[in-house]
């Protein structure tokens, strides 16, 4: 099976290229911007031309749509380049995959949630309370409006960074580091998601679809652990060895923009499945922040 992915430079795309690049039954070219060499084609998603001309070169029968602008402050900052990238240059692609006989799967997020009524099914009604989550929402509607392509909304993420503020995730080992005492959010329940576990749930999907198992539609996976960001960082601390003493939670924190309380994803349509991953979280964290200790 001929797999293209997007974004593949970039925190989720690097552990997806990885590992289907491992599978001998997939053949698998990833596709980056700025970070493009080392393998990676370089390719400009706003460029239409381009998009084009790499699909036909490359043929593949799926793509794997990794790249995002997945910060919500940096979304609301600028919202116009995030729009044109999480929606204008989704649409695009997914219309150029209907073209080319290729299946999109659009990865999207929890955000899409108000988190007032966790945990969500995939038929729930998304309601976004921010502009990243409003655009992953428009980019979804517009996979599934322009072709037989699917949708994987993912929650807040980590794994193997290439620095630590890669990830909201690993970026708390710098917290725990700083001596200064420090009030972090414990009001939003988060659970954190190892995308090497995406990776995973990735390819035993491409595997099923290669078996003859059809997907469509929308499809969630998350993480099992629920925790708030201090919360979070205490266990940080803990699978480090770290004091954690001068860290306090926030039941009451404010955010730059809004932030849903809890938007747990039901994954129960994938497990039906038999897809499964997934290892205990510390150990998940202790592996990614090893380099850096």
């Amino acid at each position: 099976m001929n797999i293209l992915i997007t974004g593949a430079s970039g925190l989720l795309g690097r552990s997806v290229f990885k590992r289907l690049s491992a599978n001998p039954e997939l053949t698998v070219t990833g596709t980056a911007w700025s970070r493009a060499g080392n393998n990676l084609l370089r390719l400009d998603l706003t460029d239409a031309g381009a998009l084009q001309e790499t699909l036909q070169q490359i043929q593949p029968q799926v793509v794997i749509h990794c790249a995002a602008e997945r910060w919500p402050d940096r979304c609301a900052e600028n919202p116009d380049a995030a729009w044109q990238l999480n929606v204008q240059s989704t649409e695009r692609l997914a219309q150029l995959c209907r073209e080319a006989g290729a299946q999109l799967v659009y990865i999207s997020t929890d955000y899409v949630f108000d988190g007032s009524a966790a945990p969500y099914s995939a038929d729930d009604s998304p309601n976004p309370i921010n502009f990243y989550g409003r655009s992953k929402l428009a980019g979804e509607q517009a996979v599934l409006a322009n072709g037989d392509h699917w949708v994987l909304r993912l929650p807040l993420l980590f794994g193997p960074v290439t620095h630590l503020r890669e990830s909201g995730v690993t970026a708390l080992l710098e917290t725990v580091r700083d001596p200064a005492p420090a009030a972090l959010d414990d009001w939003a329940i988060r659970f954190p998601t190892s995308v090497e576990d995406v990776a995973r749930v990735l390819e035993q999907c491409l595997l099923k679809k290669k078996s003859g198992t059809r997907f469509t539609g929308i499809y969630q996976w998350s993480g099992d652990t629920a925790c708030t960001r201090y919360q979070l960082a205490k266990m940080v601390a803990e699978c480090c060895g770290l004091a954690a003493d001068h860290l306090s939670g926030d039941p009451a924190p404010q955010f730059a923009e809004p932030r849903p309380f809890n938007c747990q994803l039901d994954k129960s349509r994938l497990t039906e499945l038999g897809i499964e991953a997934g290892e205990p979280l510390p150990q998940q964290l202790a592996r990614c922040l090893s380099p850096f200790l």
